[in-house]
């Protein structure tokens, strides 16, 4: 093993995730997430149902996608439920960066939504850059 997988294998997701997960219900509609996520400088939300529970994500390019191939009445009516990617990659804070990373290759997947270990509660986003970003300071 080189000295990255080591210490990649000591970094927690607790340690690195970005906090503050920005959250909407199933039931938001297009404009308004689309206003969210400008006003936020976001790429990306988690959708959640009632009980605050993440069920879904939604990335800038989902709302291209929708908002290029929609009308105008279509998007009005359209909700975060209707476009979101309904199987969330999910990681916990106890995880170490190199599980998370395993997680990541195998799902081909650029980021997971972290969540609370009671529950499937959003806590935190980690992305691949945010790894990338890790190995470089421990890397050298």
């Amino acid at each position: 093993m080189n000295t990255t997988t080591l210490k990649l294998e000591e970094i927690m997701v607790r340690d690195i995730m970005i906090r503050g997960v920005v959250t909407v219900q199933y039931g938001e509609m297009l404009p308004k997430i689309a206003e969210i996520m400008t006003e936020e400088d976001i790429s990306c939300l988690v959708i959640v149902d009632q009980s605050d529970e993440a069920a879904g994500i939604i990335s800038s390019l989902d709302l291209v996608r929708a908002f290029s191939e929609g009308t105008t009445t279509d998007i009005e009516k359209t909700t975060a439920e209707d476009i979101m990617t309904p199987f969330v990659v999910e990681a916990y804070p106890e995880m170490n960066l190199r599980e998370v990373s395993n997680i990541m290759i195998a799902k081909s997947v650029h980021r997971v939504i972290v969540l609370s270990p009671i529950g499937r509660k959003p806590v935190g986003l980690l992305s691949a850059t945010d790894i990338v970003k890790q190995m470089r300071q421990i890397g050298g």
